[in-house]
């Protein structure tokens, strides 16, 4: 055997001996002292062991977890003998609390901190989520373009995309998330500026597929109107019920937020897009009925808009059947709500076609009559060949009126009947029922346009009833202006048959000239030229001479207090009452006078203010105006018949005048001149002037008067003549002192 080996088994031996001493048990009680142990038992040890440690290095960890937000952990040391020392240094803390000591005993909660990680909390700032929300809120305004932009390029194909838009007006998407109020207002005025695009102008009629046999281009078109009257129906009912929910907020008398008050107008503007875009389309008479209910809404701005949009729907309307519609739910409305309505309801009135109504059209049926009558005997003694000839021209003529799309005039006149009874019942129930309301001026301004086309049976009643508003209603000056004006239309027409007599009305109306001025007022001219104008031409052999000249006197008082085109069309007035009349020129002679008696310019009787007693003195005022057409207008006048016309061509009106030359917007009617250069500049005046001062106060200096007074030179720029009271005063005492005797 090889020594090697022999080494390596002696060590072995020893070594094992060595084992087996190590792991021999004490004997108790005669027992042996050591016991070889099964390997079971070793193994059990072993497990208890690491167990046990394992517990106690959870329990560290633990522990550190627990204070890691009171410790600071600092470098660690190197110790000879001991290795790496970690450090640890408390943080300063306020409150120093310790941790509850429960926490650490309780080992199902120590064991889920220590396996699961914490959950951090991300921190996010106000700036940033206002910039998420604006970059959504363009995301979906982009994808709002887009999708509009496909509709439009090919309607037909890409129809199903309006449903996509739809979804975008509720409050809440489909995945739950809050829809932002710009793009639901983006979206909805999307939609209408497309529906105003693809809708046809004609009314979408109920076609039945299943029984009746279409092409195949035909059957495309009628899926496509379908469709599009089911998104048209749709969008309707979105703009409906936030109309209706606001309604409902208002009776309540809930506080109304600012996304419903905004997206009210919105809604409020859609539906008046859509009814002037296509008045003739399905569901406008819908948008009608609500409309007229926001016309009486209390926020100013909503019923402006649906005012204008009436206003434009009453003059452009060929059929009237929507205008119709219209005026008959005003009418319910307004019995409904009595005197509170707000004036718009009764103002928008004033833009209907009434005026289109011919009074001699009676007279022109019975002539068509006669004419008719006359062909009817023709056509007996038509041979059968000249009949059919006529039958197919008849139908040819058929078709071409309606490819005019062309109303025939009966059927207008008929409409036009009923809508202008409507309306004069709506004016007739606000002057007897509720003179006292706001709407009344509104009234009156409507009644003065459409006077003329009332029957003559009930001139005198509405006479009667004007004149009892002007004598027991307490009035103001623009109201008792429209009832003369309504007065005097009908009296200038039809009415120059009843024999009443207006005299009062003339006291009124010279009463109330004077309260019109350069103020807020001053819109109310255009009622007083229109007036004025019945009054001095078109009843000119009515008026009595002293009248007229009190009327005449009247409005060149009038012209020094209005803006330049009211004075230009009194001044127009006044030029052609002295053409017409040459007994007004006593007005232009300061010297003549004509009867006896003194000119009153306060009495409200114009036949005895003894106006023929005075002269246009305003005249010599009205010269130096600053608007030179006024300048020239006047000398025009004083000149008499001789004078040069001031427009080549036609004379323009009263009316022309205040109109052509309004000056609201700051602007001259022709524009005025810039002065012309001066010929000396500003260098050459001051000398000119300190030469002038010089020589005057040099002249000056020498002159003494009698009593004592000193002129001469001023301090230091003061004025050039002064007294020198000071002085006085010291000789006046002293005088005094010399004066008083001796204690």
């Amino acid at each position: 055997m090889p020594r090697n080996q022999t080494k390596i088994m002696s060590k072995r031996g020893k070594y094992a001996n060595v084992r087996k001493r190590k792991m021999s048990k004490p004997v108790i009680d005669g027992t042996p002292k050591h016991k070889a142990r099964s390997n079971k038992t070793i193994l059990q040890l072993s497990a208890d062991m690491t167990e046990g440690m394992e517990e106690a290095y959870r329990k560290t960890v633990l522990c550190e977890i627990s204070h890691q937000e009171h410790v600071n952990r600092l470098l660690p040391i190197k110790v000879k003998g001991k290795g790496l020392i970690n450090r640890t240094a408390p943080k300063q803390i306020k409150d120093d609390a310790s941790v509850c000591s429960s926490d650490l005993d309780n080992k199902q909660s120590a064991e889920d901190i220590f396996d699961d990680k914490p959950n951090e909390q991300q921190v996010v700032s106000l700036a940033e989520i206002l910039l998420k929300r604006d970059e959504e809120i363009r995301e979906k305004q982009f994808f709002i373009g887009t999708t509009c932009a496909a509709i439009l390029e090919n309607p037909e194909a890409r129809i199903e995309n309006i449903g996509v838009l739809l979804d975008l007006l509720n409050e809440v998407n489909r995945d739950g998330s809050i829809n932002f109020l710009p793009v639901r207002k983006t979206a909805m005025i999307s939609l209408v500026e497309v529906f105003k695009d693809i809708v046809p102008e004609y009314r979408i009629g109920i076609v039945d597929k299943e029984h009746q046999k279409l092409k195949k281009d035909t059957l495309a078109r009628v899926n496509f109107e379908n469709k599009l009257l089911t998104y048209y129906k749709q969008l309707l009912k979105h703009i409906e019920g936030i109309t209706s929910k606001y309604t409902k907020k208002l009776l309540r008398s809930e506080k109304q937020s600012v996304e419903t008050r905004q997206l009210l107008e919105m809604a409020v503007q859609c539906m008046c897009d859509l009814v002037l875009a296509h008045p003739y389309f399905n569901y406008s008479p819908n948008l009608v009925q609500v409309l007229v209910l926001m016309l009486n809404n209390t926020k100013e701005t909503i019923r402006k808009m649906v005012h204008t949009c009436f206003s434009v729907l009453f003059k452009t309307d060929a059929r009237l059947d929507l205008t119709q519609h219209t005026v008959r739910h005003i009418n319910m409305l307004i019995k409904k709500k009595q005197r509170n309505v707000f004036p718009e309801m009764i103002s928008c009135l004033k833009n209907l076609q009434i005026h289109r109504i011919n009074m001699n059209d009676d007279k022109l049926l019975e002539v068509k009559k006669q004419k008719l009558e006359k062909q009817k005997s023709y056509v007996i003694n038509m041979s059968r060949k000249e009949r059919k000839r006529k039958k197919k021209l008849q139908e040819l003529e058929k078709d071409i009126f309606e490819t005019k799309a062309e109303e025939s005039k009966q059927i207008v006149r008929r409409k036009l009947t009923e809508i202008s009874k409507l309306t004069f019942m709506i004016y007739f129930k606000i002057l007897k029922c509720y003179p006292d309301s706001k709407v009344l001026s509104a009234t009156l301004e409507g009644l003065s346009k459409f006077a003329h086309t009332i029957n003559i049976d009930f001139f005198a009643d509405l006479v009667e009833l004007l004149n009892n508003l002007l004598e027991n209603v307490e009035l103001g000056y623009r109201e008792q202006l429209h009832c003369i004006q309504t007065v005097f239309i009908i009296l200038s027409g039809q009415g120059e048959v009843l024999n009443i007599d207006p005299a009062r009305f003339y006291s009124h109306f010279y009463k109330n000239l004077l309260y019109v001025n350069a103020g807020k007022n001053h819109d109310d001219m255009q009622t007083i030229i229109k007036t004025l104008d019945v009054i001095l031409f078109k009843r000119r052999r009515n008026v009595t001479y002293h009248r007229y000249v009190s009327f005449v006197k009247r409005l060149a008082s009038l012209c020094l207090q209005v803006l330049p085109n009211g004075c230009l069309g009194l001044i127009s007035l006044i030029r052609s009452c002295m053409h017409m009349n040459q007994q007004l020129d006593i007005l232009l002679d300061s010297e003549a006078v004509v009867g006896s008696g003194k000119f009153d310019p306060f009495t409200d009787e114009p036949e005895f203010a003894n106006a023929n007693c005075t002269a246009l003195f305003e005249s010599s005022c009205l010269v130096r105006h600053y608007h030179p057409l006024i300048r020239k207008m006047v000398m025009n006048v004083l000149k008499g018949s001789d004078s040069v016309p001031i427009n080549s061509g036609r004379t323009l009106t009263p009316d022309e005048y205040y109109t052509n030359y309004d000056c609201t917007e700051m602007v001259f009617n022709p524009e005025i001149a810039p002065p012309s250069q001066v010929k000396y500049g500003k260098n050459y005046q001051r000398l000119v002037g300190s030469k002038i001062l010089k020589r005057k106060t040099l002249s000056k200096l020498s002159l003494r008067m009698k009593d004592g007074t000193v002129i001469g030179k001023s301090k230091e720029g003061s004025k050039g003549l002064f007294h020198d009271y000071f002085m006085d005063y010291i000789q006046m005492s002293k005088m005094k002192k010399t004066s008083l005797p001796d204690n």
